[in-house]
């Protein structure tokens, strides 16, 4: 195990020539020249990585094992294959980031951004993302792993989320405002509260969703839905309908 380098041109150094760097206050650091340097994937272990400058930067490949990376900036980094475990990029930046293949595991990403990012076959696990703002995303959907998930207030407006597959999933009070959620499929979901204006919801699977108190103005918003008998009564209830059979 190498020693944490003690001033921030040692911490440098020591980001360029280690193939693993541990324990390391990479915080403020624009580290974009010195990852231009490296041939290897990066791999960064309980590294402090606040604030750091990412924009643009290849870390394909790159392993973040248990690091704080509040309000780093990532915009545009290609991030292919990247794993994030556990840790936190609460408030981090990856807009229009190449996020293909990468695995983010049990990580804090509350507040941190994503419009245009590239996400095929991206998977999220376990992560609090907590008012993250996922809008416009690139890529295809139906290859997007969300499991698990704290997304409450989440930001999923005008995202194209065509056929995919959220499991286990909290997106009470998430903006899903003109989202295309058309053959998607919500298992063991929470949808209470969410702004599902102009959201395209055709074939969508709502059976596993949990939708709260279901009004006049969720129904609304549930044609062309897939849904459970239960919540078939809810509907009926709320459009004072009685079913005698």
């Amino acid at each position: 195990m190498n020693a944490a380098p003690r001033t921030p041109q040692d911490t440098l150094d020591a980001l360029a020539a280690l193939d693993e760097l541990a324990d390391a206050d990479l915080t403020g650091l624009d580290l974009r020249a010195v990852l231009a340097r490296r041939t290897a994937p990066v791999v960064l272990r309980r590294c402090d990585l606040g604030r750091a400058d990412l924009r643009g930067a290849d870390l394909t490949e790159a392993e973040f094992d248990d690091c704080v990376a509040v309000g780093a900036r990532l915009e545009e980094a290609v991030l292919t294959g990247a794993r994030f475990l556990g840790g936190s990029f609460a408030s981090a930046d990856f807009e229009a980031a190449d996020l293909g293949d990468a695995v983010f595991e049990r990580t804090d990403l509350a507040n941190a951004r994503f419009p245009r990012a590239m996400l095929d076959d991206a998977a999220f696990t376990g992560c609090r993302m907590t008012g993250a703002d996922l809008s416009a995303l690139r890529g295809l959907a139906v290859t997007l792993t969300l499991r698990n998930c704290a997304m409450q207030l989440v930001d999923l407006r005008d995202t194209a989320l065509r056929g995919v597959r959220l499991t286990g999933c909290d997106l009470t009070e998430a903006h899903l405002y003109g989202t295309d959620l058309r053959d998607a499929v919500f298992e063991d979901c929470r949808l209470r509260e969410a702004d599902l204006r102009e959201a395209r919801l055709d074939g969508a699977d709502l059976r596993g969703a949990d939708l709260g108190e279901i009004g006049e103005a969720v129904v609304s918003r549930l044609r062309g839905t897939v849904i459970s008998p239960a919540q078939a009564a809810a509907v009926c209830a709320a459009l004072g309908l009685r079913v005698v059979g």
